[in-house]
């Protein structure tokens, strides 16, 4: 009978007396057929049997203490229990000597493994941990063992020991699991709503099966803004073939009206033609307009790096449409500005962002009105990047109709216009889109406001950020053209 490895200290004189019989046991039935044959007398048998019990004990006792004290050691190594006290052994001991320096180098070995597979298990776990789509992993009867961070923020912390049937309000995703699981496919795909967004779910049967038991792992994919991209893509292009269809259809009309008058009648000529040439202007405007949302977007990562006086700029814009003010009675009044509005961005982008929100205004605005254009400085209050510690802001104000509160959240969408000023001036719909988008590119904002009161303001906060003094003192000129553009208020 081997040694028991979860004796207790009581059991200990039990156990070694049993083992002391046990190896006598043999002496014993030698003993007995030597009295049934006459050979021995009883009493001489007894006693013969108590010597060879006592010797073996005096012979066993050392060997049984030594291996007491080497299972007490391995026990203790497998209960990871502190194990600095050695067992002692006589020099002449050499063979317990070995088994111990077996042992320990056993436990070296596997010591080391452990930690080297703790190591990568924290290793995986960091780098799933780093992905920034969720991760489940499953087991075979589809209960989650394991997610990533990006999964256990999107589903909670508690999401282990759940289903998807809990987590996720689908009835294709389960059935999807299912397949898996049975072993059907070895992949599935499928678009879900979660949580007020779209995910590509993918789910894959592992090659293996995974610690913890997993067998098939699910990923998400945020899918949202690129199904609302391609969703604006999709109404942009049938904004602008809509937009592009009216002028075109005129144009159309005219040519085949055109070809089929009499040469002499000059006067109707003329009249369709200046129409075709209003309606080729407007298709030409709208095509500008698309050419320079496109360069916009091309160039939203690029850096601002010019030296921008917005007091300089100002009273240039305002010259630029004087004339204009003049041809619909109105007048422009520029405000002093603070001098101190030098900020980092593109001269002609800005420059088309005050001559758009100027221009709309005389468009709008009453006649025999004022358009009025102001700028101040303001601390930025988080307002705008922190990075900047104030802000320019530029208003241009006039007092024509107000604009309905209904309409303000949608003016800077494209292709939207003012049920009220459809029919008041000919326009693309792009202008305070391409405004916007021009602003955000200088890390700033646009807002409007308007009421009966005090007519219609659009102001655009700019951010000035600290410069050097050796930039200060450098100029702001560029060679680079004002890109044309839709100035229409929508």
């Amino acid at each position: 009978m081997g040694w028991r490895e979860t004796e207790k200290d009581e059991d200990i004189p039990y156990l070694f007396a049993e083992r002391i019989l046990t190896v006598s046991l043999p002496t014993a039935l030698m003993l007995i057929l030597l009295v049934l044959a006459g050979e021995v007398q009883p009493i001489s048998a007894v006693v013969g049997f108590g010597m060879v019990v006592c010797l073996t004990i005096v012979l066993a006792l050392p060997f049984l203490r030594k291996l007491k004290n080497l299972t007490q050691y391995v026990h203790k190594l497998a209960q990871d229990e502190d194990v600095s006290d050695l067992p002692v052994f006589s020099e002449r001991d050499e063979e317990s000597v070995r088994i111990v320096a077996a042992i320990n180098q056993m436990r070296n070995i596997w010591t080391t493994k452990t930690e080297h597979l703790e190591a990568q298990t924290l290793s995986d776990a960091a780098v799933l941990d780093s992905l920034p789509d969720p991760l489940l992993m499953l087991d075979e009867e589809g209960i989650v063992i394991g997610a990533n961070l990006a999964a256990r923020e999107l589903f909670g912390f508690n999401v282990r020991g759940q289903t998807l049937k809990t987590l996720v309000e689908s009835q294709y995703l389960p059935l999807a699991l299912d397949r898996i699981l049975n072993e059907q496919t070895r992949k599935e795909n499928l678009e879900i709503f979660l949580k007020q967004k779209v995910f590509n779910a993918k789910i894959e049967h592992l090659p293996a099966e995974a610690r913890a038991g997993a067998v098939a792992v699910l990923s998400l994919y945020d899918m949202t803004e690129r199904k609302q991209f391609e969703q604006m893509q999709t109404d942009f292009i049938a904004n602008a073939s809509h937009e592009l269809r009216t002028p075109l259809s005129v144009l159309s009309g005219f040519v085949e009206t055109l070809q089929g008058m009499p040469d002499e009648d000059k006067e109707a000529r003329n009249h369709f033609l200046g129409i075709m040439q209003t309606q080729a202007g407007r298709m030409s405007a709208l095509i500008e307009s698309l050419l320079c949302l496109s360069r916009l977007q091309m160039n939203e990562k690029r850096e601002l790096s010019e030296q921008i006086d917005i007091p300089e700029m100002l009273p240039v814009v305002k010259q630029m449409l004087d004339a204009k003010a003049v041809k619909t009675e109105m007048n422009i009044v520029l405000k002093p500005c603070a001098q101190s509005g030098k900020i980092l961005g593109n001269t002609s982008e800005l420059n088309q962002v005050f001559q758009n929100l100027t221009d709309n205004a005389l468009k709008y605005g009453k006649p025999g009105g004022k358009v009025t254009v102001s700028c101040r400085v303001l601390p930025n209050n988080g307002m705008l990047d922190e990075k900047a510690p104030q802000i320019y802001a530029v208003s241009v104000h006039n007092t024509g109709n107000p604009i309905a509160p209904e309409n303000l959240p949608h003016l800077f969408e494209r292709f939207y216009r003012v049920a009220e000023t459809k029919n008041k001036a000919v326009g693309t719909g792009l202008g305070l889109s391409i405004v916007e988008q021009i602003v955000k590119h200088h890390n700033g904002q646009i807002k409007v406001e308007s009421s009966i009161e005090t007519g219609t303001v659009f102001t655009v906060y700019l951010p000035m950020y600290p410069l050097d003094s050796s930039e200060e003192t450098s100029g702001s000129e560029t060679t680079e053209q004002p890109v044309p553009a839709d100035s229409e208020l929508p």
